[in-house]
């Protein structure tokens, strides 16, 4: 795959279906992907020369994707148009959007519009421009972190600890572990806290996330700090909105801030977290040069 490309690409529509961009018979020939904008607020500084800028966002921004479609049977060439429309169009008629991956980063995205160059005398190669909105322009990956319950084997010093991947940490006053945001952005949350538990709540870098009442067994409640919404999860799948329970005096839908952070809880029920760190591009292939 890096023979073709000095990056791995590949479209994922909102029912899971998976379109690579980097293998034949569907190929990215040129794209915008690694260009990016922000929108910055500034202000004149009265009486003195130059401003400051208050405020940066990231807007929603048209890319453009320009692919090569070949293959050595005009069966095989028809198909794989006929599939990457149907593929990618199934977001926009759904409105639900999709994902475009590069290396291990996606945005989320809907491909609105296609326009295609066709040649008499070579009917198995098209050129396919698409244009892709990107309503969550920043480049995400996920990073998930688990905190279970307090048990496991007691170290020398009395804390608890648990062989997992992550480095938990089971003191006394209940779960603790540290998660690094290497990012210059604050990454969102998606919380999960599962039951049974009361009035539950999760510590990260200080800020405090909690809603109230009681979580079932078999069930977890859901921060969601993408579309800032809180609900419950029922064993069956059931989803119930609680966005009135959440607790009041603290703010549910702070990011996770640049940096080394602790996160933290009683140690009475577990809890994941999935860290969405973001970038304005995603990484280079390490000893790779991007193509123009």
């Amino acid at each position: 795959m890096g023979d073709v490309l000095p990056y791995s690409i590949w479209y994922e529509n909102s029912r899971g279906d998976v379109l690579r961009l980097d293998e034949a018979p569907v190929v990215v020939q040129r794209s915008e992907l690694f260009d990016y904008r922000w929108n910055l607020t500034a202000y004149d500084r009265a009486l003195l020369d130059g401003g400051r800028v208050i405020h940066a966002r990231r807007p929603i921004q048209d890319k453009t994707v320009v692919l090569d479609v070949f293959a050595d049977t005009q069966e095989e060439h028809d198909a794989a148009l006929n599939r990457l429309h149907d593929v990618t169009d199934y977001d926009v008629c759904a409105l639900v959007p999709g994902k475009l991956w590069v290396n291990d980063r996606y945005i989320r995205c809907y491909v609105f519009a296609s326009s295609k160059t066709l040649d008499r005398d070579w009917t198995t190669y098209t050129v396919v421009s698409l244009t892709v909105k990107a309503i969550s322009p920043a480049w995400t990956a996920e990073e998930k972190v688990t905190l279970l319950p307090v048990s496991g084997g007691q170290t020398d010093n009395g804390a608890k600890t648990y062989p997992g991947r992550y480095p938990y940490r089971y003191s006394e006053g209940g779960s603790v572990l540290r998660w690094v945001n290497t990012t210059g952005s604050p990454a969102p949350m998606v919380i999960k806290i599962f039951g049974a538990c009361s009035s539950p709540s999760v510590y990260v870098g200080g800020n405090e996330y909690s809603v109230s009442g009681d979580i079932a067994a078999g069930s977890y409640a859901v921060i969601d700090q993408r579309d800032k919404s809180i609900c419950t999860v029922a064993a069956n799948g059931t989803k119930t909105n609680i966005f009135g329970r959440r607790k009041k005096s603290v703010d549910n839908f702070l990011y996770a801030p640049p940096g080394n952070l602790e996160i933290a809880c009683s140690g009475l029920f577990a809890v994941e977290i999935t860290f969405l760190t973001q970038r304005s591009e995603p990484e280079a292939r390490s000893g790779a040069a991007l193509r123009e």
